[in-house]
């Protein structure tokens, strides 16, 4: 498999992994030790907390989700889903996209199957988007500004990302601004040029997600944030009031106007 720049291959046995060059001498092991519970972070397979080289690392531990996800869990069939995904977090933070900092990708074989961990930097004080909202209403509109700045980013570079949702964003209050990241990429990809399609797309995508589970969500945002978020995502006036009326009639017909919330929960 090719290699990922920054990052230097290992292997051990029946086990491979991509991991940061600074880090690399450390073998494989470090990164299969026992992850502490990180509260609320979100993810299928149970992330969580480790400390490696005196780093503070998220690890998330692959498992699948959909139809299969009963029956397989955790197995997959090779390594690259995890590669994939931390290089294209590199990819992304070298053209200057906010995301979570990748330490390393690692996999093991079981019988016939793999497991796989992806690492990344902890962000400290992060929290994703719904319980930023909850957690700092006084910075909401702020918020939509700078999550629509790194959605713009990331579709500038080309990001094509079947799931995008709330929770791939990550917000920290950093002085008198809020800092956002993007986590979660698996099974994205990066591709250009992006579309006006593509992006509404995916932005339906994350409108989708808010209607379906708008009662489990700690917050999301208002019509009014959103209007900013799509501002910050580079479109005038009259061009964002109409991919705003596109992407709910595209939700509306996802989810049933029926299920459509009147107001957005705050």
């Amino acid at each position: 498999m090719a290699a990922v720049e920054g990052f230097v291959e290992v292997r051990a046995g029946r086990a491979i992994g991509w991991i940061a060059s600074e880090l690399a001498e450390l073998g494989l092991d470090p990164f299969w030790g026992p992850i502490e519970p990180l509260p609320l972070a979100k993810g299928r397979g149970g992330v969580g907390r480790l400390v490696v080289a005196g780093r503070e690392l998220v690890v998330r531990p692959y498992r699948r989700g959909g139809a299969l996800g009963s029956l397989l869990k955790d197995r997959y069939t090779g390594p690259s889903r995890a590669k994939n995904e931390l290089e294209v977090l590199a990819r992304l933070r070298a053209e200057g996209v906010p995301v979570v900092v990748p330490v390393a990708a690692v996999a093991q074989k079981h019988h016939a199957f793999w497991r796989l961990r992806l690492c990344t930097e902890l962000l400290a004080e992060a929290l994703p988007l719904p319980a930023f909202l909850a957690a700092h209403p006084e910075l909401r509109r702020y918020t939509a500004e700078a999550v629509g700045i790194v959605v713009h980013l990331a579709f500038a570079a080309g990001l094509r990302h079947a799931d995008l949702h709330l929770d791939n964003v990550l917000c920290a209050v950093r002085g008198d601004r809020v800092r956002a990241v993007l986590v979660d990429l698996d099974r994205a990809t990066l591709k250009k040029p992006l579309l006006a399609a593509d992006t509404e797309v995916m932005l339906a995508r994350m409108l989708r997600y808010t209607a379906r589970h708008r009662s489990k969500l700690a917050a999301v945002p208002s019509r009014s944030e959103s209007m900013r978020f799509l501002r910050a995502l580079g479109l005038e006036r009259e061009a964002r009031h109409a991919a705003w009326q596109r992407i709910v009639a595209r939700v509306v017909r996802a989810v049933g106007r029926g299920k459509w919330p009147g107001r957005s929960k705050r």
